[in-house]
């Protein structure tokens, strides 16, 4: 049976709907209230200065995500009970592909004037100033600084970064984390939307009648 838009959005005024609100939470904390707690910053990856319009991508899709699931719900015939599986494996998957990327590309530097650690994002390959500014020590030649010794002695800010690490090497961890992350939650979304569309078109009939 089918619905319509208003019954499926209808259907997210009940606890799926504070399901289907999580995860919005995350980069909204993010963005608008950076310090508001740490478990937002584990929550949304560092992403520099395109956050916002990261953000702003994540959410836009997210909200797209609702309508696309709706669309696709009303065009078949039966949601096939495999679907939210696929889509739980596919959040599992993504999360996991998140976590190899955050373990080497995101680093918290400590920031002892402030009283607290600064997440951020860095790159794969580093530049030739880097090198220079940071030569391989000469009684061990072949130890480099870490990651975490550059950034405490250069200071975790984006200019920084981007004179580290080379621009493309930044940009592609930076777009993978954005993406893995956006798809995790929006595999996770989809799994709500669907219960929520089940849900909808099983109170239908007795609302009509």
């Amino acid at each position: 049976m089918k619905i319509t838009v208003r019954q499926y959005y209808g259907g997210f005024v009940n606890l799926l709907g504070l399901a289907a609100g999580a995860p919005f939470i995350p980069p909204l904390l993010h963005v608008f209230m950076p310090d508001s707690t740490a478990f937002a910053e584990y929550l949304y990856p560092p992403l520099g200065d395109i956050e916002w319009i990261a953000v702003a991508a994540t959410v836009s899709i997210l909200l797209a995500t609702t309508f696309i699931v709706f669309v696709c719900c009303q065009s078949a015939r039966r949601i096939h009970p495999v679907m939210p599986a696929i889509l739980t494996v596919g959040s599992i998957l993504s999360i996991c592909a998140l976590i190899v990327l955050y373990v080497p590309y995101v680093r918290h530097i400590p920031v002892h004037s402030l009283n607290l650690d600064v997440p951020v994002s860095i790159g794969y390959q580093r530049t030739d100033l880097a090198f220079r500014a940071y030569p391989p020590s000469t009684t061990t030649p072949y130890t480099q600084w870490s990651d975490w010794a550059m950034l405490q002695d250069a200071g975790p800010r984006e200019e920084q970064i981007q004179k580290l690490w080379t621009q493309r090497s930044i940009c592609v961890v930076r777009v993978l984390l954005w993406l893995f992350y956006t798809l995790a939650v929006a595999c996770f979304l989809s799994v709500i939307c669907l219960t929520v569309y089940q849900h909808a078109t099983e109170k239908a009939p007795s609302e009509s009648t």
